[in-house]
């Protein structure tokens, strides 16, 4: 015989020294024992800058001196991302300097007077929104696009100021010591991955029926007081909702234990 009981938990009411509301933890109030737990449903905030303080740098060589740029932290488009790394070249390196998004393959023509080249490193992981090149895993040793300093520079790939595609909900309580292999043989308890389908500033609500329900079993009954809960993003980093709160339904179930006895006599029929 199971029993299924549903717990809400929002970030508003974290306990006290929570660190923030995508990385807090939540006391029940009371002691529940549990042998089953899902999470029914999030309401979260798309509130995640597209240029954050872990991808706003941005190496720029004029062939003898590097220069690191630094993008102030917000949501941009890309013709305000545009206007920003314009201003911030012309203040380096003086002339004219442009960047222009081509109608055709929608990918961004570096003008400059100075000739340059653009870092695209783990350290310059802004060249990888702008589309210069794949930051992660540079071939062939190249460390720059292009490989000499050049005027006019065409970028490979396509600009990308999407931000997160998807919000990971962690918790070690709930957990149980179950991870997900993340980056760097990092295994972290994810219990639930969340899509990002609203815009900037849009509430996402996500709501997984019954069939696709990812069940913890904990084989046998445990009791919880609090739970911790934090939300990342695919970078694998905290999810800043700028002081926005996220709300998670908890489908929690306990199956009875039969006494001895009574399990003795269902062997028998």
């Amino acid at each position: 015989m199971t029993e299924t009981n549903y717990v809400i938990i929002n970030s508003k009411f974290r306990s006290l020294g929570s660190k923030s509301t995508s990385d807090f933890l939540y006391e029940l109030g009371e002691t529940i024992e549990v042998t089953q737990v899902a999470i029914k449903s999030v309401s979260i905030v798309n509130a995640e800058y597209n240029i954050k303080p872990s991808n706003n740098t941005f190496i720029v060589s004029n062939g003898i001196t590097d220069t690191t740029f630094t993008i102030p932290v917000g949501q941009y488009n890309i013709n305000e991302l545009i206007t920003v790394v314009e201003n911030l070249l012309t203040a380096t390196y003086g002339g004219t300097n442009t960047i222009t998004l081509t109608a055709t393959t929608f990918k961004l023509l570096f003008s400059t007077t100075t000739p340059l080249k653009y870092k695209i490193t783990r350290d310059s992981p802004l060249s990888r929104i702008l589309g210069l090149g794949d930051l992660i895993k540079p071939t062939n040793g190249l460390v720059y696009f292009p490989l000499a300093v050049s005027s006019s520079v065409a970028a490979p790939d396509l600009p990308n100021l999407v931000g997160a595609n998807n919000f990971h909900i962690l918790s070690q309580t709930l957990g149980q010591g179950v991870g997900s292999l993340l980056e760097n043989n990092d295994k972290r308890p994810i219990i639930l991955t969340v899509p990002v389908t609203a815009d900037f500033g849009g509430v996402i609500n996500y709501e997984v029926n019954e069939m696709n329900l990812n069940k913890r079993d904990f084989g046998r009954p445990i009791n919880i007081q609090n739970i911790d809960i934090k939300v990342i993003d695919d970078d694998n980093e905290i999810v800043d909702l700028g002081g926005t709160d996220v709300e998670i339904v908890l489908q929690v179930i306990k199956t009875a234990v039969l006494p001895y006895s009574t399990q003795g006599n269902e062997r028998m029929f």
